[in-house]
């Protein structure tokens, strides 16, 4: 794990993921800023409008798309079931565009979950840690990772991958 000026602990990186919760109300707001600005934009024919509000539509999708899993993970901190197990890390490095984070996770009962995540407040480094998995009660795969030097969930539903034994 690289520490940099903007690394905080694992504790601090889970109080923060608790407090955000507070947060929930936005993606709901990025649908309705949407639909406010394109109706705006089509009764007005101002066409920043309309490209404001094509942005604030994609971030709307973006939101939407990873909210129940940022959601699940805030819930697991307080009453998710809690396991062992390891996690490899991979990055693919884009120059051009951002780096792309892959966990592949390992619990104990030799089930194997892949997806893509985004470091907060950490700089995660290629290689395998022990980690502890939390799952929630009706959600097939893992919902959170605390790994060393940082916490971590999925951005996507994850695949799950067969195991070789």
């Amino acid at each position: 794990v690289r520490h940099s000026s903007m690394t905080m602990s694992l504790e601090q990186q889970v109080e923060k993921l608790r407090r955000a919760a507070r947060f929930s109300w936005i993606p709901k707001v990025l649908f309705w800023l949407t639909l406010v600005l394109i109706a705006l934009a089509l009764l007005t024919n101002y066409e920043y409008l309309f490209v404001i509000g094509a942005f604030s539509g994609l971030f709307a999708v973006a939101a939407r798309k990873t909210d129940p899993h940022w959601r699940n993970a805030i819930q697991a901190i307080h009453n998710g079931r809690r396991s062992k197990g390891s996690v490899s890390i991979a990055i693919t490095r884009d120059p051009t565009e951002f780096d792309r984070y892959v966990a592949t996770v390992r619990d104990e009962s030799q089930h194997v979950w892949q997806f893509d995540f985004t470091p907060n407040d950490w700089e995660p480094s290629e290689g395998e840690y022990e980690t502890a998995i939390y799952y929630l009660q009706g959600v097939e795969w893992p919902v959170l990772l605390l790994a060393e030097g940082g916490l971590l969930f999925p951005a996507f539903s994850p695949k799950k991958i067969l195991a070789s034994v």
